[in-house]
C-alpha cells in the first residue's frame, strides 16, 4: 500500500515536471517569435524608407543628366524664393545648390587632359569671333587631339547629353556594365565669354535689325531707337529684355525643351528646369557654380586680359588675338541714362552674374598673373525678384 502511494506521487512530481518544460519552451518559443516580427517590421520600414530617399532624389537630381560634383565639405543653400507654383514648390523645397566651404581651386590647363572642348556661346558677346580664334588655335596648337564643340547656341544641359552620350558609348565599347556617374567639369572643358549684360542687349537690338525676319516683317523696332523702343507701350518683340540670354540661362541649362529653339538643349522638359525658371534666385546661383566650373571664360569689357588668360589656359606661346567678327553693319546712338537703368531693371539675373564674374574673373587673373594664391571671391548681394517692375 505505502509502496503505491510513493509510486503515485513520483509519477504526479514527474508530469508537473513535463509541464513546467514545456511551458518554459512555449514561453521561449513566443518571445523569439515576437523578436522576429520586430526584427522584420524594422527592414520593411527601412526599405520603404530608403525607397523614398530615393524617389526624393529623383525628383531633385532627375536620372537624365545632372552632374554631381565630386566635393567631400559641402554647403548647402536651400533655394527658395519667388514666383513658384505650389507642385514644384512641394517637389523642390530640399533641392540645394552644392558649393564648397573650404577650397576652391583654380582650372587647370585645357592641354592637360584629352577631353572635349565646349564653346558656350551667348548670342551679341563676342561669340562668333571666339568660335573663329579656337578653330584657328586648333590647328596649330598643342589642342590638335582635343575635339572641339562650337559653331552653334547651346546651354549647359546640352553639354551634359553630349558628354553622356559619349560616356555610354565608352562603357560599351569596353564592356562596362559599371554604372558611372556624369560629371561634366571632369569629362569636358568648357569655356565661354561674357558681356554687360546692357551692351550685350543693346547691340542685339541693333543687330536684329537688319535680320531677315525683321525686315520682312517691317516690325515697329526697325525704325526706332533703343530709347523709343523701352518706352513703346505696344511692342511685340521682347528678345533684348530677356532676362536669361545674357548667361544665366545658358549656364543653367533652363532654355526651352522645344527643337525650335534657337538655343540648344537636351531638349527634355523637367520639373526641375520649371522650377529653376521661375526661381530666378536658384536660376542664378546654379549658373554661378557652371561658372566655376569653366576652364576659361572671357569678359568683352576685360578683352585684353581675357586673352592673356586664354593664353596661359591652353599653353601658348603668344597672346591671341581676337578676331572681329559679326559685327552689326551700321554705328548706332548710344542709349540714355534713363535706358541703361530701365535695362538694368529688366536684365536683374544677367546683371547679378555679370558682377560676379568680374569678381571671378579678378581671382583667376590674381592667381595666374600674381602670387600663385587663388582666394576665391565671394558672391555679390542677390536682387530682390519678388520687387515688381512698375517703374520700368
Amino acid at each position: 500500500m505505502l509502496t503505491s502511494v510513493h509510486r503515485t506521487n513520483n509519477q504526479r512530481r514527474s508530469s508537473n515536471y513535463y509541464e513546467r518544460c514545456t511551458m518554459h519552451m512555449l514561453r521561449v518559443a513566443l518571445l523569439a517569435l515576437a523578436i522576429w516580427l520586430v526584427s522584420f517590421t524594422v527592414i520593411i520600414y527601412s526599405v520603404r524608407n530608403d525607397s523614398a530617399v530615393s524617389i526624393g532624389n529623383d525628383l531633385i537630381q532627375p536620372a537624365t543628366l545632372l552632374s554631381n560634383r565630386r566635393i567631400h565639405k559641402r554647403q548647402q543653400t536651400q533655394l527658395t524664393g519667388n514666383n513658384h507654383h505650389n507642385t514644384t514648390q512641394q517637389q523642390f523645397t530640399h533641392t540645394t545648390i552644392v558649393t564648397e566651404t573650404t577650397t576652391h581651386f583654380p582650372p587647370r590647363k585645357m592641354t592637360s587632359t584629352s577631353n572635349p572642348i565646349y564653346f558656350v556661346h551667348i548670342g551679341k558677346a563676342g561669340g562668333t569671333s571666339i568660335d573663329t580664334l579656337m578653330y584657328n588655335l586648333k590647328n596649330r596648337s598643342k589642342l590638335h587631339n582635343k575635339q572641339l564643340i562650337g559653331k552653334a547656341h547651346y546651354d549647359w544641359s546640352h553639354i551634359e547629353l553630349k558628354e553622356q552620350r559619349r560616356l555610354n558609348e565608352r562603357m560599351k565599347l569596353n564592356n562596362n556594365a559599371t554604372e558611372e556617374v556624369l560629371d561634366v567639369p571632369s569629362t569636358a572643358d568648357v569655356m565661354t565669354i561674357l558681356r554687360n549684360p546692357v551692351s550685350r542687349s543693346v547691340s542685339q537690338f541693333y543687330f536684329s535689325k537688319d535680320l531677315e525676319w525683321a525686315t520682312k516683317s517691317n516690325s515697329s523696332f526697325v525704325h526706332q531707337t533703343i530709347d523709343e523702343y523701352i518706352d513703346d507701350t505696344n511692342k511685340t518683340w521682347f528678345q533684348p529684355l530677356s532676362d536669361g540670354e545674357g548667361g544665366v540661362d545658358f549656364l543653367a541649362g533652363i532654355f526651352s525643351s522645344d527643337r525650335k529653339c534657337w538655343v540648344k538643349s537636351d531638349w527634355i522638359e523637367t520639373d526641375l528646369k520649371v522650377y529653376l525658371r521661375r526661381n530666378k534666385t536658384a536660376a542664378c546661383l546654379r549658373a554661378a557654380q557652371r561658372l566655376e566650373q569653366t576652364l576659361w571664360f572671357g569678359i568683352v569689357e576685360d578683352l585684353q586680359r581675357s586673352m592673356r588668360l586664354l593664353q596661359y589656359t591652353l599653353d601658348l606661346e603668344r597672346t591671341p588675338v581676337l578676331p572681329k567678327r559679326n559685327r552689326a553693319k551700321k554705328e548706332h546712338l548710344p542709349p540714355s541714362s534713363e535706358t541703361v537703368a530701365k535695362l538694368e531693371r529688366y536684365l536683374q539675373k544677367d546683371m547679378w552674374l555679370y558682377e560676379y564674374s568680374n569678381r571671378l574673373f579678378e581671382a583667376r587673373w590674381n592667381y595666374f598673373m600674381g602670387d600663385g594664391v587663388y582666394v576665391h571671391p565671394e558672391l555679390p548681394p542677390l536682387p530682390d525678384f519678388d520687387s515688381p517692375l512698375q517703374d520700368v
